[in-house]
């Protein structure tokens, strides 16, 4: 298949608000979450996670692919602020399933940020402890910027992937009291983004899109219920 051949182990899971922005990741909030994500309109890269978050501490669910190619992922997050900065350190058992061969394994994922009013600077790696099938995940680093005030949102960040490369991402946001709209742009390959959310009540409706150049356009949506208002973090 196509699909084992172009993408790493494990690829972490935007949420759709985060794909429409570049990549770039959002402040964790108290919620329950549905995120359903097609790459490509290939039917055998589906993925569906499901999240609950609550406070300092969460867990999470995700499935990807079909009885031919599964990947599993039980994780955990862990939420410490000291002052003006913070640490997510998120530990998850995995399990990789092909042609009825099972294979286990864990992983951790760590986020460490530093927090103004306005301006956050954070490194998030992906895989840097990690073990399945008697060999390593390809680790990724990200080093992001972001501005945030009433009515707009920028942000930027260079990330490196192992056995790829460096590459950078853009966002764009317009903020208003329901509804934000975004753009974005992704380098190696260069890949536009949008996406836009809107509230009802306690819930949250994200879309975001993404178009490679070579594969074509891939979907994420996003659904939250029970939007708190939760201590800033910094990523908003």
């Amino acid at each position: 298949m196509v699909f084992l051949l172009i993408f790493s182990l494990f690829p972490p899971l935007r949420t759709a608000e985060e794909f429409g922005f570049g990549n770039i990741p959002r402040e964790p909030e108290n919620s329950f979450s549905v995120t359903y994500q097609n790459l490509y309109a290939i039917p055998e890269l589906q993925t569906v996670k499901i999240d609950w978050l609550n406070g300092s501490y969460g867990i999470g669910f995700s499935h990807f692919g079909t009885s031919f190619y599964r990947e599993l992922i039980l994780e955990g997050t862990l939420i410490k602020q000291i002052d003006k900065t913070f640490f997510i350190i998120e530990p998850s058992l995995l399990n990789l399933s092909q042609e009825d061969e099972d294979n286990f394994g864990f992983s951790a994922d760590f986020l460490i940020g530093f927090s103004l009013p306005n301006h956050s600077v954070y490194l998030r790696t992906f895989h840097p402890v990690s073990w399945i099938r008697n060999s390593t995940i390809p680790a990724e680093l990200e080093l992001c910027g972001v501005y945030t005030d009433e009515w707009n949102k920028i942000g930027v960040k260079l990330n490196y992937t192992e056995n790829w490369g460096i590459g950078l991402g853009f966002g764009y946001e317009i903020r208003f009291p329901t509804f934000n709209a975004s753009l974005g742009l992704l380098t190696n390959p260069l890949i536009p983004t949008a996406g836009f959310s809107f509230e009802l009540s306690k819930m949250r409706f994200g879309v975001g899109i993404q178009n490679h150049p070579y594969l074509g356009l891939s979907e994420t949506f996003t659904v939250n219920h029970g939007i708190f208002k939760t201590e800033k973090r910094g990523i908003k």
